[in-house]
């Protein structure tokens, strides 16, 4: 199977292959097929939910979905986190988090579930319809944090699922129940604390959960903490006047490190007073919360206060640069936000990660709700929001201008860590009706990412959703780059009547990079339309216009594309020329993924040259590269390819894992098409090994997929298909060919799966 972008190979007009379309899917795959889970990371111990834990693995027994229900900070993710890393023994593909704080567009919802699970969105299919088919196969934990904001959409999400996937379980956590057939609610309840603390002893009090959590995290922050005998009685006191919410135990429990037990005590009880009239015991757990909040609020100085609120605006996670553009000015100096941040983190109210090459920040779920509450007070969170917009459209503007000219996934990985801010700053400008020229810079430019990771279907919204949004007249660059980045979501006429759109806009105000791009972009869909000499006039403006104006990335793009045009045109000659040219910018630029690509298309012309053993060669570097991606369908198809080169070798036992590995990868991706060849490759071999009628009943199957699809075979595909017919009537005839192989177009998937792994 060819490597080109089309995925289609066009020969020369007239041909077979001029007939093909283009393959209506485009699959969604596992992220990294060695990763088992996502899970957060623990940095402090686990206390005090043991029993809790027990009793969430042994309801998983029976139910399929399980809803832990309790108030903000009441831990209900960590414990539903400490649950999934206790069975990751049990689901062999996976305990996989899906986090749904950092939205609040329910239409997000089954994208950030595909992101988490590593699935590829599907172009043409919904994602909330595409994830339950992929999740049909497997066993699996799924947990879904933070849902009551979104529930509605979870629910429906969550029920589609539980009815196709029979061997997946949920765990949610929500505030409220999912409201749907076959949910188990457990209502989680805050930590133990004692009735009375009289005459209570060190050793007595550490038998309460929640007093053993204030006492390791207060030894956390001050090595010097020791509870005693002397203070038990005012530690007890303190957790049960914060009902045992481990949250508010925390933030308490981190001012030891300036406040001795008893006046930390006393600050509280002056605030609880203030709060409930003296009515102390009758505290309401979520009053208790916010009383907690207001008071490690009102501890702040005031530059910490306004640090807090604006810190906010993010949305899952910030770096030090990000909160120095967005957050300094009006009363904060850049000068000090690091000192700042510092501060806010002795206080557990700011969460530091230093581990990584960059320090990374974050706000837990219900702190972060709280400082919006003060940013809308202050009357400053619309201002804090166009900064944050403006800020990412800046990030994304530059990640544009690098993408290509380095490592493709290390730029990916960079940019997934800011997805949670993209989508926040894209809410707020298109979906909310703020600064939409904003929003469609930053949709347009994040192109490539859309792409790359996997979120075709999510990128394709947010474009349209611009397209619909930005004045054309008013923002002619915006609206370009929407139209180019538009381009790449289709194929054929819809791809080519976005980019000629892109290529006036662009031409119209003199922006000859980005007219070449958009020439590239055109060329391309032409391509796809069988419209070749029409696409090779476009390729060579391209081509022209990215190297005088030094766009290397397009350079490449344009000389990969002018090689599949070639070797349509027949011109293998030329197209070796173009795609050797292209393999050496790539690895000049340091662009693995781009590399590949090129390798695998020569490959195969190699391949159809006579040459199995060049192409082998390159497939295997190709395909050492996309092993560490996240595109199924280039993987499945590499490992495909590498079946049909080996065949010709001779070497049917590394054809067979080939085509094997080939298999598994396209099924994890439900990539059909590619499930087809690799099953094709299995009935050459079995047709080969003496199972001739194996053979032909798998042919059977293949052949219906490909007429199901409405694609034609492609060379390497082909070639194999003439050997496999050749190898069949060496044994068979006629008659019987055509009987096994209809017996085997009405197998299912499964069974035409399992019958070739026999092979």
């Amino acid at each position: 199977m060819s490597s080109f972008t089309p995925r289609v190979w066009k020969s020369q007009p007239g041909s077979e292959a001029e007939h093909r379309t283009e393959a209506p899917v485009e699959p969604l795959h596992p992220r990294d097929v060695l990763r088992s889970d996502n899970l957060p990371i623990a940095r402090t111990a686990f206390i005090g939910r043991e029993r809790d834990v027990a009793d969430a693995k042994a309801l998983l027994n029976d139910h399929r979905l399980l809803t832990l229900v309790g108030s903000g900070g009441v831990g209900k993710t960590r414990l539903a986190v400490q649950v999934g890393s206790d069975l990751l023994d049990r689901y062999p593909d996976g305990v996989w988090f899906v986090d749904f704080a950092t939205i609040a567009d329910p239409e997000l919802v089954s994208s950030v579930t595909a992101q988490a699970l590593g699935m590829r969105q599907q172009e043409g299919r919904r994602v909330d319809e595409a994830i339950p088919a992929w999740l049909e196969r497997k066993k699996l934990l799924l947990i879904f944090d933070n849902c009551e904001h979104v529930v509605e959409a979870v629910a429906l999400l969550t029920d589609a699922i539980l009815a196709r996937a029979q061997d997946v379980r949920i765990v949610a956590t929500s505030r409220q129940g999912l409201d749907i057939d076959g949910e188990e609610i457990v209502r989680i309840p805050s930590l133990d604390v004692p009735h009375t603390i009289s005459d209570l002893t060190a050793t007595a009090v550490m038998e309460f959960a929640a007093i053993a959590l204030f006492v390791a995290r207060a030894t956390s922050v001050d090595k010097s903490f020791t509870l005693t005998d002397d203070n038990a009685p005012i530690v007890a006191d303190i957790c049960r006047r914060l009902d045992g919410i481990p949250l508010a135990i925390e933030l308490a429990a981190a001012r030891v490190k300036v406040l001795s037990v008893p006046h930390l005590a006393e600050r509280l009880n002056e605030r609880f007073k203030i709060l409930t009239g003296g009515s102390r015991s009758a505290l309401p757990r979520q009053k208790t919360l916010s009383a907690l909040l207001d008071w490690s609020y009102d501890l702040l100085s005031t530059q910490e206060q306004r640090l807090f609120a604006r810190l906010g605006i993010f949305a899952g996670g910030f770096g030090l640069d990000a909160a120095t553009n967005v957050c300094c000015g009006d009363g904060l100096d850049e000068i000090d936000i690091l000192d700042l941040i510092g501060s806010l983190t002795d206080k557990s109210l700011v969460v530091a990660d230093t581990s990584g090459d960059r320090e990374r920040y974050r706000l837990l779920e219900s702190t972060a709700a709280y400082a919006l509450e003060k940013l809308s007070a202050s009357g400053e969170r619309d201002a804090m929001a166009r900064r944050h917009a403006v800020y990412f459209r800046e990030q994304a503007e530059s990640a544009r201008e690098r993408f290509g000219t380095g490592p493709v996934l290390a730029w990916m990985a960079s940019l997934e860590l800011e997805l949670d801010n993209y989508r926040s700053a894209l809410t707020w400008t298109l979906t909310q009706g703020n600064e939409p020229a904003v929003g469609g810079a930053i949709a347009g430019s994040l192109r490539f990412l859309w792409s790359t990771a996997g979120l075709s279907v999510e990128g394709r919204y947010w474009v349209e959703r611009a397209l619909e949004a930005v004045n054309e007249a008013e923002e002619p660059w915006v609206a370009a780059g929407l139209q180019s980045a538009l381009s790449g979501f289709f194929a054929g006429k819809r791809s080519r009547d976005a980019a000629e759109r892109a290529v006036q806009l662009y031409d119209a105000q003199g922006d000859v990079r980005g007219a070449a791009r958009a020439q590239q972009c055109l060329s391309f869909a032409l391509y796809q339309l069988g419209e070749l000499d029409a696409a090779q006039t476009a390729i060579v403006q391209a081509l022209a216009a990215s190297r005088a104006c030094g766009d290397f990335v397009t350079e490449v793009d344009s000389l990969n594309t002018q090689g599949a045009i070639e070797v349509a045109q027949g011109s293998v000659r030329t197209a070796r020329e173009l795609f050797a040219q292209a393999l050496a910018i790539n690895r000049d630029l340091g662009n693995e993924l781009g590399a590949a690509i090129v390798l695998a298309n020569i490959a195969e012309v190699e391949f159809n040259e006579g040459r199995p053993e060049e192409a082998l060669l390159a497939s295997s570097e190709a395909l050492e590269i996309r092993v560490r991606a996240k595109n199924a369908s280039d993987l499945a198809g590499s490992h495909n390819n590498s079946a049909a080169y080996r065949i010709a070798l001779g070497d049917f036992t590394g054809a067979r894992e080939s085509a094997r590995e080939g298999l598994r990868v396209a099924r994890e991706g439900r990539v059909e098409l590619l499930v087809a060849i690799g099953l094709q490759h299995l009935a050459l071999l079995a047709a080969l090994g003496a199972d001739a009628r194996r053979g032909a009943q798998l042919l059977g199957y293949a052949d219906a997929q490909y007429v199901a699809l409405g694609v034609l075979r492609e060379p390497t595909e082909l070639w194999g298909y003439d050997k496999l017919m050749a190898s069949l009537r060496e044994t068979l005839s006629e008659d019987e060919i055509a009987t096994l192989a209809a017996e085997g177009a009405v197998w299912s998937e499964d069974r035409a799966v399992a019958e070739a792994l026999k092979v």
